[in-house]
């Protein structure tokens, strides 16, 4: 990881830190701007993308809208509220049945890495409306 702009890296990760709101950049960016005013966009945005490289942090991509950012490092699976547009973490999913997903793949021929499951539709609140 590159030295430079630590001190704005280090502004980055402790906005993250324990923040369970997957925040977009841009989110993190005013986030930021309350501790340092002249941190610019690009700044956050090419540490946001250092810290994830560096598995420091996941994007989650939701397909759609901007990318959000998430400090829980563990392999979990997400949901995305089309309305509001939050993203949650989706607590104890049943990971045997994504382990069998992967090992059908591998019967044709992929080799799974990793993966990333982002849920769509309405989240509880939403869904009351």
């Amino acid at each position: 990881m590159q030295n430079r702009n630590s001190a704005q890296r280090n502004l980055i990760l402790s906005i993250m830190e324990g923040n369970k709101s997957h925040p977009t950049a841009d989110e993190i960016y005013e986030q930021a701007r309350q501790s340092d005013p002249h941190i610019s966009r690009g700044t956050v945005y090419r540490n946001l993308n250092l810290l994830v490289e560096n598995e420091l942090l996941l994007r989650v991509p939701v397909p759609g809208a901007p990318d959000h950012f998430d400090s829980m490092l563990d392999q979990h699976y997400h949901f995305y509220c089309r309305n509001c547009n939050r993203v949650f973490d989706v607590p104890e999913f049943n990971t045997e049945d994504v382990q069998a997903v992967e090992t059908k793949l591998g019967k044709m021929g992929f080799k799974s890495i990793t993966h990333k499951i982002v849920f769509e539709g309405l989240c509880p609140e939403c869904s009351k409306k």
